[in-house]
């Protein structure tokens, strides 16, 4: 899969090809339908795949801190994107020069005279240009002079709740993890490098990678039963703690994940790993002791073990 970074970027394609556009933030089940529709496409005309997204997400540029917090890291958002065989991927810096081009230049100046499109596949939502004026409409009215078709395809619902990067924030928020987990189409997982801690963990015995979560505010801080995927996608089960350091033994204000893998000891600085969330155990809590920490994390690795026992994956 080729990245194409910034439309300086882009040189005319010397073929038609098949595109769908969006921010992507997830990777959930309706952006999944989209992926593998272009590709079918692209198998059965045997043409180009190419998914545009951008970079900032548009929201993040118009609204910077009030904007919603991402599920996916764009790292985690071309690794998901790879799975599904797409030939290109057009990461759109968008900025002001961006934000101020109108959805008919778009039409001609990108997705015509550099991709020449055959096919766009676009959800029913969809929106984009100067002040989201280009719709399923504009493309209506220039599909037949630049002869292009245009598939809408309709969103999708699990349990009468339509699937949405908004409404899977909104389960976690909620601590709904089995819910966002339905609409993703997968386990939610955080996915990030290993950072070095404050080493407290390795002291008392319950060694730690850690992970900073400055992307994934939304979720509720605690203790949580997880599974971690790490170097050659080798998966093992532990527990993590999503929250600030407030203990008596810390000074530490950074929100961090920090993941004990069960009967584990390898060095993961600098890795990367996914660490895929099953359910929140309990509250965070502000220890006194190092004698009162170790016992509670020991209760709770107890109820993890257990839940896994019970509920296998």
């Amino acid at each position: 899969m080729n990245i194409i970074r910034g439309i300086h970027n882009i040189k005319e394609m010397n073929s038609n090809s098949v595109v769908t556009i969006g921010n992507f933030d997830g990777i959930h089940l309706g952006h999944q339908k989209l992926f593998s529709y272009i590709h079918k496409i692209g198998q059965e005309y045997k043409i180009p795949t190419i998914i545009i997204l951008f970079e900032p997400q548009p929201l993040e540029f118009l609204k910077n801190k009030d904007a919603p917090v991402r599920i996916t890291t764009f790292r985690e958002k071309i690794k998901r994107i790879s799975y599904f065989n797409i030939n290109k991927v057009l990461c759109i810096r968008f900025n002001n020069f961006f934000k101020s081009l109108s959805a008919e230049d778009f039409i001609i100046n990108i997705l015509i005279n550099k991709l020449h499109i055959k096919f766009i596949v676009i959800g029913e939502d969809f929106k984009f240009g100067f002040k989201r004026t280009g719709d399923f409409d504009l493309l209506e009215e220039f599909k037949n002079k630049y002869k292009f078709q245009i598939i809408k395809i309709k969103s999708l619902y699990k349990n009468n709740i339509k699937i949405s990067s908004t409404n899977i924030r909104i389960a976690l928020s909620q601590n709904k993890i089995k819910l966002a987990s339905l609409l993703l189409g997968r386990s939610y997982s955080i996915f990030g490098k290993v950072v070095h801690g404050n080493a407290i963990g390795r002291r008392i015995g319950y060694p730690t990678a850690n992970i900073s979560l400055k992307k994934y505010s939304f979720l509720k801080n605690g203790v949580y039963a997880v599974k971690v995927r790490y170097l050659s996608n080798q998966i093992c089960t532990g527990i993590c703690n999503i929250g600030i350091k407030k203990n008596f033994f810390s000074t530490k204000k950074n929100r961090i994940l920090e993941v004990y893998l069960f009967d584990q000891n390898i060095n993961l600085y600098g890795k990367y790993i996914e660490v895929i969330l099953y359910k929140r155990i309990r509250d965070e809590k502000i220890f006194i002791s190092t004698k009162e920490l170790q016992n509670q994390i020991y209760q709770d690795i107890l109820i993890v073990k257990n839940f896994f026992e019970i509920y296998k994956n």
